[in-house]
């Protein structure tokens, strides 16, 4: 009876880790870190398998099973590292991409957004170490903190979009109306240039901000 209970609670923590896995999945946009995490995933998924059929085996193949165990459990260690260290690296270049924007800001209102932004996006990565770090006693409340502050990162970002399309905006109305007054044939031509590349900068934000994160290193390069 003992074993039986063991060998069901072992298969709820293996299904369990395969489910959160899944859900991690589902949620990721980075192409790194949907491909971590789909090695981490047929790791647990391994793991699970060869788990249930030592479960099941008989005496004569249990060594062999759980050597083949053994590998798997240190294949989805590494795996789990993997994850832990790209989506380190995902966090640390979002918040240098924010501080980037924030040195070439000018307009305060902006400005502003994009310190608030940052503030959001050092949060959840300050989250996410402590739940990489923290005993399974603890990873429940942080990641209940973390998916709050994922929320306000969010919400932060929008924010900072609604901003931009709006000063985007702004910009094509001024070179309009500039447009609209000047008769130099040299000045004309120079501020329809300045017109198309504003209306290019306008749309490509809007691409880059509706893209997946995957899609938007393609749309900066």
């Amino acid at each position: 009876m003992a074993r039986v209970h063991v060998k069901e609670i072992t298969r709820g923590l293996d299904q369990k880790k395969v489910t959160a896995v899944e859900a991690k999945l589902a949620a990721a946009k980075h192409p790194k870190r949907i491909a971590a995490l789909k090695a981490q995933l047929a790791a647990a998924k391994r793991v699970a398998k060869l788990r249930e059929k030592l479960h099941n085996a008989p005496p004569a193949k249990k060594a062999a099973i759980k050597a083949k165990l053994a590998a798997a459990k240190a294949a989805l260690k590494s795996a789990t590292k993997k994850v832990r260290s790209v989506t380190k690296k995902i966090d640390a270049k979002k918040i240098a991409s924010i501080k980037a924007k924030l040195a070439k800001v000018k307009n305060p209102e902006k400005k502003a957004a994009l310190k608030e932004q940052l503030k959001a996006a050092k949060r959840v990565a300050e989250l996410r170490k402590k739940l990489f770090a923290a005993p399974p006693a603890k990873k429940a409340a942080i990641k209940a903190k973390l998916e709050a502050a994922k929320a306000k990162l969010a919400r932060k970002a929008a924010k900072v979009f609604k901003i931009s399309k709006r000063l985007d905006a702004a910009k094509i109305v001024a070179i309009r109306a500039k447009l609209a007054k000047v008769k130099n044939p040299e000045v004309k031509a120079a501020l329809k240039a300045q017109l198309r590349a504003a209306k290019l900068v306008a749309e490509l934000r809007k691409q880059l901000h509706a893209a997946k994160t995957g899609q938007k290193a393609s749309l900066k390069a």
